[in-house]
């Protein structure tokens, strides 16, 4: 059985950043990407499921898809038994021609991997085994998969510290201010996640696809999600750390995102109003909110990955997300100064794995 790790000593230092914020100022977010969003998630964060990434693999021929668990990871990777872990792979943003989802779920020392018909089917379900492998080492399938699961240091890269002082003074006090991003600090440089890694053959894939990850767990008597997550920062940057709102968006699947387009309009508007340098920011807004949901990463198969600004076309761990989002919200190119992309290899599994 793998070990469920509580936060621990240097794990610490995070949780007390999250609820510190979150007490004084309960309107943002406390820790960027997808970091204890909810009190299911804070409970089990085995199953806090935090950053996605799909994109070309290093072999000609293959797509990667990737998921970071568990903030309170340290020296072993720590996924929670009465759970499952999906990948969701459609054809279409709005799940009219199908698709694929790759499941992984916890027994003893290994992670069971299953295939699901369909993109968007019941919480829980975890489709037909295809192959087993142990926690740590790399397996290849008969049916040309590849998987390799462990902990890795963490490779989202992002000014958390910015983000709070940001949204702060943009929601609090009516004024953006990007000289709240001027220290630079990424907060996630020093700290481990559990990472699933999935590699398919573009054969298995059709020519475009649209990805979103989530993780469940069976809770009493009823399998719940813990987490669903695809474009970064959503959550936290584009709705505000709104709890009903991030709790609807979380708790739920793409095809109910389109009642939140207000939300996230009416973030970028005032952005782009405060900043005052586009001609058109309602027009703006609204196409913000189009691209951004349903909360699905686009991407092309075969093509070279890039999650950017203003072009996305999946994402690469080493691809800097926060700069793109920021940039999405204020509607020009701007940079949170944090640069630390020193633990991201181009070669598989694509992370620094922790020894």
């Amino acid at each position: 059985m793998i070990k469920l790790l509580k936060i621990s000593a240097n794990k610490s230092t995070i949780a007390a950043f999250v609820f510190a914020i979150g007490a004084s100022v309960s309107t943002v977010p406390a820790v960027a990407s997808h970091h204890f969003e909810s009190k299911l998630a804070q409970e089990h964060p085995e199953f806090d499921l935090t950053d996605m990434f799909v994109f070309d693999s290093e072999r000609r021929g293959y797509t990667a898809f990737m998921m970071d668990v568990n903030p309170t990871t340290q020296g072993s990777a720590a996924f929670g038994d009465k759970g499952v872990y999906s990948f969701h792979i459609a054809n279409d943003k709005f799940f009219r021609n199908g698709g694929i989802t790759i499941t992984a779920h916890v027994e003893g020392e290994q992670l069971v991997f299953g295939l699901v018909d369909g993109a968007n089917q019941a919480v829980g379900t975890k489709g037909k085994i295809f192959g087993k492998a142990k926690i740590g080492k790399t397996v290849k399938f008969k049916n040309d998969v590849k998987v390799w699961s462990g902990a890795a240091r963490d490779p989202f890269v992002g000014n958390s510290e910015g983000i709070v002082g940001f949204l702060t003074t943009l929601i609090g006090k009516g004024k953006l201010d990007l000289s709240q991003f001027n220290n630079g600090v990424d907060l996630f440089k020093d700290f481990n996640s559990s990472i699933i890694l999935v590699e398919v053959p573009n054969d298995m894939l059709p020519k475009n696809i649209n990805v979103y990850a989530s993780s469940a767990m069976y809770n009493v008597d009823q399998w719940v999600q813990v987490n669903r997550v695809a474009n970064p920062l959503v959550t936290h940057m584009f709705l505000a750390n709104n709890k009903m709102e991030v709790n609807e968006h979380i708790q739920h699947r793409p095809d109910s995102d389109m009642s939140r387009r207000y939300a996230i309009s009416g973030m970028v508007l005032r952005a782009v109003a405060l900043d005052g340098k586009l001609s058109n920011p309602v027009e703006y807004a609204d196409s913000v909110a189009a691209q951004l949901l349903p909360d699905m990463i686009s991407y092309k198969v075969g093509s070279s990955a890039e999650y950017g600004y203003p072009k996305v076309n999946g994402r690469k761990p080493n691809d800097d997300g926060m700069d793109a989002v920021l940039s999405l919200l204020v509607g020009r190119k701007v940079t949170d100064y944090a640069n630390t992309f020193n633990r991201h290899p181009v070669k598989f599994p694509y992370v620094v794995p922790v020894r």
